[in-house]
């Protein structure tokens, strides 16, 4: 059964990290935004100011969230045009000028002709909730095989939890490659001092996270440079 459950949740990360990149918000222009609304391409939309990072961009990598969703002069349109495909475009910036009190908003809003063209009834989250779903099944069966499991050898329960924090469940790869009840390694050689077996600590697996999570962020960064379809500058 545990070998099993093993590949189990390795696909089930595959099929994450699949539907994911797939669903990730990726940028595009109001041309397009136009052009999918003109043909009756948009499937879900809604106007926001911003995107904020996921509470779950570090152990579940999740798409970011909208953070605004409002009625007023939005400055970008997110919306779905099918398959599961999430688009992002900056409408422009709120136009000002000087008035007689300070700035005014100049009207009309920059915004108000595609607002008119995108179709009725279909505002709503346009992000498919699918790798959500699928991340929470994954984090709640390693938690429950990491704390009624048997004890971890190559570290302890904390050094896994911890480890399991860096981004994009590599930690939790890690666990299902390395660690029991997955398979039987070779006990690590005893302490000097305690003549126990050996295992990494949780400040171990602290330690590692920070300098995991600042070499991960690193090679997002530089991955930034592929073209959006490939790296979603919404997963970085």
């Amino acid at each position: 059964m545990r070998p099993a459950l093993r590949v189990g949740l390795a696909l089930l990360w595959v099929a994450w990290a699949v539907v994911t990149w797939w669903s990730a918000p990726r940028a595009a222009t109001i041309a397009e935004a136009q052009a999918d609304a003109a043909a009756g391409r948009i499937v879900a939309h809604y106007w926001a100011d911003s995107f904020a990072a996921s509470a779950n961009d570090t152990l579940w990598f999740a798409p970011p969230q909208v953070s605004t969703i409002y009625d007023g002069p939005a400055q970008m349109l997110v919306w779905r045009a099918g398959f599961g495909r999430v688009h992002y475009a900056l409408v422009a910036d709120i136009v000002t000028e000087p008035g007689p009190r300070g700035l005014v908003v100049v009207e009309p809003n920059p915004a108000d002709p595609l607002r008119a063209a995108l179709p009725a009834g279909q505002h709503g989250n346009p992000i498919p909730s699918v790798a959500s779903v699928l991340a929470l099944t994954i984090a709640l069966v390693c938690f429950a095989v990491l704390i009624q499991g048997p004890a971890p050898k190559l570290g302890t329960r904390w050094f896994w939890f911890f480890l399991g924090l860096l981004p994009f469940g590599l930690g939790v790869l890690l666990w299902l490659r390395a660690e029991r009840p997955w398979t039987e390694p070779e006990p690590p050689a005893p302490d000097k001092k305690t003549g126990q077996p050996k295992r990494y600590t949780g400040l171990t697996g602290l330690g590692l996270l920070i300098v995991g999570g600042i070499v991960i962020s690193i090679l997002v960064a530089l991955l930034r440079s592929l073209p959006e379809w490939l790296v979603p500058s919404a997963l970085s």
